[in-house]
């Protein structure tokens, strides 16, 4: 039995949604790993080159949403949500290292489960990016990445995050705890180091 026009016209829609989803799939992954390699390029102190590498995700997400036009649904798609929450990552942290603080960034990636999942795994890349400046000798930084990763804590805890992002939240958790233990570490060099400046 022949399937009716329905079905054939069902099988064409069908096909039309996936080919499009496909597309912001691929597109979404290009933004995803566009905006990871802007992370690598700020903790290796190219300022410029990821700013560069955010234009190129900027683009790649424009042309995403042209497609949402077609079939809006597919903003909904887990790819691209993946992406933009690296992108929000990317962006704060960039705004960290510029300012020294975190706040609004692109309006795309400012809905509140991307820009708070974003957030908590800029905590992540604050604390790597401290301990290579400690390592440089910048330990002064420390205090500064304490302040704004124990912040960026007290904000979720007032959220009382559940699901997803609890799990998020966690992982911030850990990386407070992380900057406290190189605190700790520094304060106990510098008292080892007192005795011998004054002989």
């Amino acid at each position: 039995m022949k399937p009716s026009a329905f079905f054939a016209k069902l099988r064409v829609s069908h096909r039309a949604h996936e080919q499009l989803r496909r597309e912001v799939i691929a597109l979404s992954n290009q933004a995803l790993s566009t905006s990871k390699r802007a992370i690598f390029a700020m903790h290796r102190d190219d300022r410029a080159g990821a700013s560069t590498l955010l234009a190129q995700a900027d683009a790649l997400f424009k042309k995403a949403e042209r497609l949402f036009k077609r079939e809006a649904a597919l903003a909904h798609e887990g790819a691209y949500r993946a992406a933009l929450e690296e992108y929000a990552e990317a962006l704060l942290f960039l705004q960290y290292l510029e300012k020294g603080k975190l706040g609004p960034i692109d309006p795309r990636a400012m809905e509140s489960l991307v820009y708070l999942a974003g957030l908590c795994d800029t905590t992540g890349e604050i604390v790597r990016y401290t301990l290579r400046q400690v390592t440089l000798g910048n330990i002064r930084l420390v205090t500064l990445a304490r302040d704004t990763v124990e912040m960026v804590i007290e904000f979720l805890l007032d959220l009382d995050a559940t699901g997803y992002l609890r799990t998020k939240a966690d992982q911030a958790k850990g990386n407070l705890k992380r900057l406290e233990e190189i605190l700790y570490d520094l304060s106990l060099r510098q008292s080892v180091d007192l005795p011998s400046r004054r002989s």
